[in-house]
């Protein structure tokens, strides 16, 4: 496995909740104040809420696309099961990468069985760390143990406090999810056969933290040079 994004519970949540809510007051406003005005009124008034009934919907329908085309894994497959070939000993391998569908509605994800060749991230995975010399290594490890034991020593003398602090870490976590449903911050853009896919990169999995992928797939920042790459 080379990545696996995280639950996404909150996210799918703000995001569906948010394009209900935009659509159904498009629909209701379009319903009383554009179809069934009373007699009298100005035939500007069904104009003006004719508009504010387009830009709810338009807005609606870009939350309840930001959960489309997700990448939910992405795993490494041999390449004799992949594909048949005349090859005696084949030795390459194909990406097996599990996505959500652009469709809004909550399909069924799909399966696409690609070559590395024919992904391109416009980001890297991994950025490279910052090399330490010793001494500042030495130094790292001895904060992060006086860090630690802080950290512990506060939680054993404040045990009545914990759940609090416990609930305020678990809604700060739903809050960011929601958050990010609203804004679709934390994704980068993948294509895959010259199709535009997202891949998570504030939480889930990856292994080497990324570096793996990075090393197989391309990375091209100019995303019309990163389509017309993964189409080759």
């Amino acid at each position: 496995m080379l990545y696996e994004a995280a639950p996404q519970t909150g996210f799918l949540t703000s995001s569906y909740g948010a394009a209900f809510f935009c659509l159904g007051s498009a629909g209701i406003n379009s319903w009383f104040n554009v179809f069934n005005l009373p007699p009298g009124i100005s035939p500007w008034v069904p104009v003006g809420f004719g508009i504010v009934s387009f830009m709810f919907a338009s807005i609606g329908t870009l939350f309840a696309l930001r959960p489309s085309s997700i990448i939910r894994s992405i795993k490494v497959l041999p390449y004799s099961t992949s594909r048949q070939t005349q090859e005696p000993s084949p030795r390459r391998v194909m990406l097996e990468v599990i996505a959500r569908r652009i469709s809004p509605i909550p399909l069924p994800s799909k399966r696409l069985q690609v070559e590395p060749e024919n992904i391109v991230l416009v980001n890297r995975m991994q950025h490279r760390p910052v090399v330490l010399s010793r001494e500042q290594m030495a130094a790292k490890k001895l904060e992060d143990a006086k860090r630690r034991k802080q950290e512990r020593e506060y939680e054993l003398s404040h045990l009545m406090t914990a759940p609090f602090r416990d609930a305020a870490r678990a809604s700060s976590t739903l809050m960011g999810n929601f958050r990010r449903g609203l804004t679709g911050e934390g994704f980068v853009p993948v294509f895959i056969n010259g199709i535009k896919y997202k891949l998570d990169v504030e939480g889930g999995y990856a292994l080497e933290n990324g570096q793996v992928l990075d090393r197989l797939v391309k990375i091209q920042p100019d995303q019309r040079l990163a389509r017309i790459q993964s189409e080759n």
